[in-house]
C-alpha cells in the first residue's frame, strides 16, 4: 500500500478484537494505532496471556486446520494502541477528518470508521457481505444500521466480503425487520425454539442463493439460526 501510493501509513485503526482483525497487527507498530476503551482492553489481556507458558501453543492449536495461521501465532507480537476511544474520535484535517465511532454490536467493542468527504464507511463486522450477519447484540446492530441509513454514504467497506453501496444496509435491515415480526407472532403461539427453526414463516436470509453462500453453507446457516436462536429469545 505504502509502495502504490508513495505515502507512509500514519494510523492503523481497529473495528474490533476479533483475532481476524487484530492479530497481524505488528505490522503496524510505527503508526498511532486507535482501538475502542474495550478492544484496547482485550489487547492488554491477549498480550499478558501470550507471555503465559504453553498458552501460544494451545492458541495454534485451535486453528489446527488452517497451518499458516497457527505459524503466525507461535511468532505475532501484539502492540498496546496508542489512543483509546470511549466514543467518538476524530482523525485527520477539516474537510478530510476520519470518524472514528464506537458503537458496539457485533461484539461490545465494536467500532466503525466514517469519511465524510468521501462518503465511505468501514463497517468492520457490524455488516458483512457474502455471508451471513453474525450477531452479537441484535438490538444494537439493528440500531446502527438505521443509523447508517442516515449518513451520506457511497462505499461500504464491509468486515468480510466486497464493497457494498448504502442500500445493502437497508436490505440487511429488512431482512431482520420482517425475521422480527415473524418470530414475534411465533414467540405469542408459544413455539418451542427447536420448532422455530424450520417454520416456514420465516423470510429466506437473501445471501442463501450466492455463489459465496453455498461454498460455505453449512457455516453461513450456523450463523443465521444464531441470529434466529437470539432474537427468538429476546421478543415478547
Amino acid at each position: 500500500m505504502e509502495a502504490r501510493f508513495s505515502r507512509a501509513t500514519s494510523h492503523l485503526l481497529l473495528t474490533h478484537s476479533h483475532t481476524d482483525h487484530c492479530f497481524a497487527m505488528e505490522v503496524f507498530k510505527d503508526t498511532t494505532i486507535v482501538a475502542s476503551k474495550k478492544c484496547t482492553g482485550k489487547i492488554k489481556q491477549y498480550i499478558r496471556d501470550l507471555e503465559k507458558p504453553g498458552y501460544r501453543e494451545r492458541l495454534a492449536t485451535y486453528f489446527k486446520d488452517d497451518p499458516e495461521r497457527a505459524d503466525a501465532i507461535r511468532t505475532l507480537q501484539l502492540v498496546e494502541p496508542n489512543i483509546s476511544v470511549k466514543r467518538e474520535h476524530t482523525i485527520g484535517p477539516e474537510g478530510q477528518e476520519l470518524l472514528f465511532r464506537v458503537t458496539g454490536g457485533h461484539s461490545p467493542d465494536s467500532a466503525n470508521i466514517y469519511s465524510p468527504s468521501e462518503r465511505t464507511l468501514c463497517a468492520g463486522d457490524n455488516l458483512l457481505a457474502w455471508y451471513a450477519q453474525v450477531i452479537g447484540n441484535g438490538t444494537r446492530m439493528m440500531e446502527v444500521w438505521r443509523e447508517w441509513e442516515n449518513l451520506d454514504i457511497d462505499y461500504v467497506i464491509p468486515g468480510h466480503g466486497d464493497v457494498v453501496g448504502k442500500p445493502y444496509i437497508t436490505k440487511v435491515r429488512h431482512y431482520f425487520d420482517e425475521l422480527l415480526a415473524a418470530l414475534q407472532k411465533l414467540k405469542a403461539q408459544q413455539f418451542p425454539l427447536e420448532d422455530v427453526l424450520q417454520h416456514p414463516s420465516l423470510p429466506e436470509y437473501f445471501g442463501k442463493r450466492s455463489q459465496h453462500w453455498i461454498e460455505g453453507g453449512r457455516y453461513h446457516q450456523h450463523q443465521i439460526d444464531l441470529a434466529i436462536k437470539s432474537f427468538y429469545r429476546r421478543v415478547r
